[in-house]
């Protein structure tokens, strides 16, 4: 599961790390949530890369409402390629999800405290993720995503037993332009995952209210 991460960095660091044009009017999010519109890369009409931002929580092509992606922010990486909600996006709408972290919740005192994880020190990234194009009845045009996620490594199983699949540098573009060998692509990331490179730390409750996104909220809490 993986229900809220953060995109610190800003539109032009993102544009020089991924080899994209920069994306207008994006603001780095400290507590990205579901519904929201962020940063998302994809192949580009013809060659090479783009940018959007696409409304994160998959809608599938052929639902009827658009309230259905609330339930698909998540796609487990072993039955992705073949479930229905995600089976056409496996085929030739795979993307990255932009990301420098994500948030688990653990039980302490009795209350839900969140911790943040991250790879490298914090270094800007993605998630390995699916993407579609959903259309409603008045023929209006919604783009949307959903987060791979496989079985926690063991450095975060105590957290939470799935996580976000993350998606090395070396793999970026086999995992958007190789349609043929998309799931076996998919099953060496999740195996590339960097336990060594893995961090994690506590962060304040206020991260608990998707309202709240400011820098503050990804600073380590003390003791």
């Amino acid at each position: 599961m993986c229900g809220r991460y953060s995109v610190t960095h800003t539109a032009a660091a993102i544009a020089e790390r991924f080899e994209v044009e920069t994306i207008a009017g994006f603001e780095p999010r400290y507590n990205a949530a579901p519904s929201q519109h962020l940063p998302v890369v994809r192949r580009a009409d013809g060659a090479g890369r783009k940018v959007d931002c696409l409304r994160w929580g998959l809608i599938p092509f052929w639902a009827k409402e658009k309230k259905i992606g609330y339930r698909m922010i998540n796609a487990r990486s072993e039955t992705a390629a073949t479930k229905p909600s995600f089976r056409n996006a496996f085929k030739s709408r795979r993307c990255l999800v932009v990301a420098d972290g994500f948030y688990e919740w653990v039980k302490r005192d009795g209350e839900k405290w969140p911790m943040r994880v991250t790879f490298g020190g914090g270094e800007l990234g993605a998630f390995a993720g699916l993407w579609e194009r959903w259309t409603d009845e008045n023929g209006e045009e919604t783009e949307t995503y959903t987060i791979l996620t496989a079985d926690a490594a063991p450095t975060l199983q105590h957290l939470h037993d799935r996580m976000p699949v993350w998606a090395p540098e070396e793999y970026w573009d086999s995992w958007l332009f190789d349609d043929e060998h998309a799931r076996e692509n998919l099953a060496t990331m999740v195996d590339a995952f960097p336990q060594d490179a893995v961090d994690y730390y506590g962060v304040s409750r206020e991260l608990n209210r998707p309202q709240n996104d400011r820098p503050e909220l990804i600073e380590p809490l003390e003791g």
